[in-house]
This record gives structure tokens, sequence and C-alpha cells, in this order.
């Protein structure tokens, strides 16, 4: 892979890690997952390149994107794990209220009647 190609995939894959970032902040998460793959692959292109076969100013320009990408990925680890904290958060949520409304119909001497509210299948 000549020079030019492995500093275009760097910025590549620092731009699609802003992308993927911009998607989770945007909980666009099947976009994310894709941007994901995408990096993948490009992760593995840019493994294959020999960095002796690089000028040293690529190489310093090649790590600088790597150094940005690694700054969005920290960030988008924290999106990430917000985002599943909320969705821990919001499933205690449901469950609590289910067992509220379980303890509601038994109280009331309907917990064999059916649910209080309609389920749809």
């Amino acid at each position: 892979m000549d020079e030019a190609s492995a500093l275009e995939l760097a910025a590549r894959l620092r731009d699609l890690t802003a992308a993927q970032l911009e998607a989770a902040r945007a909980g666009k998460w099947d976009e994310a997952m894709a941007l994901l793959e995408e990096r993948g692959r490009l992760v593995h292109q840019l493994q294959a390149t020999d960095p002796a076969h690089l000028s040293a100013a690529d190489r310093e320009a090649i790590v600088g994107l790597l150094e940005e990408m690694q700054a969005l990925d920290r960030e988008l680890v924290e999106t990430v794990e917000t985002a599943l904290r909320a969705t821990r958060e919001a499933q205690q949520a449901v469950e609590r209220n289910d067992a509220a409304a379980r303890g509601y119909r038994r109280a009331l001497g309907t917990a064999d009647e059916g649910e209080l509210v309609d389920r749809e299948a």
C-alpha cells in the first residue's frame, strides 16, 4: 500500500469514528453498528501497511489521525455507557411497574382474570 493510501485510510477511519459518535449521540444504533463494521474492515487494511514504506511525515500524520480517533472512541464509549445505564434504568422501572400492577391485581382479586393493560403480541 502506498503512502497516500495509508494516510487516506487513517483519515477515513477518523471520519467514520466521528460519524459513529454522532450516530450514537442521536440514538441511531443500527447506523453506529454499521459504521463500526466498516471501521473494522479499514483497520485490517491499515494494519497490513508496512510502516517502513511510509515517510516519517506520513507516519506522524497517521499517528495524529489515530490519536484523534482514539479520543473520539473514548467519547463514543462514554456515550454508549450512558445509553446503557439509561436503558437499564428504564428496564428496572418497567419491572417495578409490572410488579406493582401484579400486586394491584392480586389485591383486587383479579390476578387470574388477565392483564390490567392489554398487551399486543
